[in-house]
């Protein structure tokens, strides 16, 4: 294989935002190789050694990468961290490497377009569990499938409540997919129920062709990738409680969470 042709050359897709860990390799957007460990809670563990067995056996070295396209978010706290760290620092070791985000939620919805074959114009709404009783919502518009679906508002935190409130208020409901509908077993049946609404509960994690459509329209820059949060973060939100248990004050730990959080980045290269 020549590494050296005109084209995108070798790229790597990473995501971990929710439920498992995938890595999709391609040179010049053919695909080579793609692993998914279904293991989200060893992903740390999993990561580099999957990594360099890949590029082992595809005879690549991983400083020859040109892209890296992450999954951003919003999901796992640790499984977005993990990749986007895993992407930064090789793009310290890779001489033109460049790195995009890639939105979960509109990996989801691709997939769901590229799987059904939903036509142009298809509503696809994505739920994904977010914490007890609220869930990621964002609703998307399929382009067909070959180009992502596109969104149509932002994602937001919403109750099951909230969500069939939202079905109720439209005529053509389009699909449904996401993990918030297993998580929410009386929200799905309530979804399912409707005649109108394609409900997709099984996809839950996106299609290996979906992430290689979203990583191809990428917007690639030698900058690391921020992380897409949408919910407080659970550490931050019990930090009162932690720094008591630790024997420190309240009142102290907070405002120097703050100061961390406004200090200025600084970059180790």
């Amino acid at each position: 294989m020549d590494i050296d042709s005109e084209g995108t050359g070798w790229e790597l897709i990473l995501n971990a935002a929710e439920g498992a860990l995938q890595l999709v390799l391609t040179h010049d957007e053919e695909l080579i190789c793609a692993q998914r460990w279904g293991r989200s809670d060893r992903a740390t563990e999993i990561l580099a050694p999957a990594l360099a067995d890949m590029a082992r056996a595809c005879g690549l070295r991983l400083r020859q990468l040109r892209r890296i396209a992450c999954v951003r978010g919003p999901g796992s706290f640790t499984g977005v961290r993990l990749v986007l760290t895993t992407a930064a620092a090789l793009r310290r070791t890779a001489p033109g490497l460049q790195l995009a985000g890639l939105d979960y939620l509109q990996a989801l919805a691709t997939s769901a377009a590229m799987d059904r074959r939903l036509p142009y114009g298809t509503p696809i709404a994505v739920l994904t569990h977010a914490r007890r009783n609220l869930v990621h919502f964002q609703p998307y518009v399929s382009y067909g499938w070959s180009i992502p679906a596109q969104p149509a508002e932002d994602v937001r935190l919403c109750s099951p409540e909230d969500v069939l409130a939202q079905f109720a208020a439209v005529e053509n409901p389009g699909a449904v997919c996401g993990s918030g509908l297993q998580r929410n077993p009386d929200l799905l049946a309530r979804l399912a129920a409707q005649p109108a609404l394609l409900c997709l509960d099984q996809l839950r994690l996106p299609s290996v062709d979906a992430l290689r459509l979203l990583a191809r329209h990428g917007d690639y820059a030698r900058e690391d990738i921020e992380p897409l949060y949408v919910r407080p973060c659970d550490a931050v939100d019990n930090l009162p409680q932690l720094a008591q248990r630790m024997g420190l004050d309240a009142g102290e730990a907070q405002a120097e969470l703050q100061r961390q959080l406004r200090r200025p980045p600084v970059s180790m290269e």
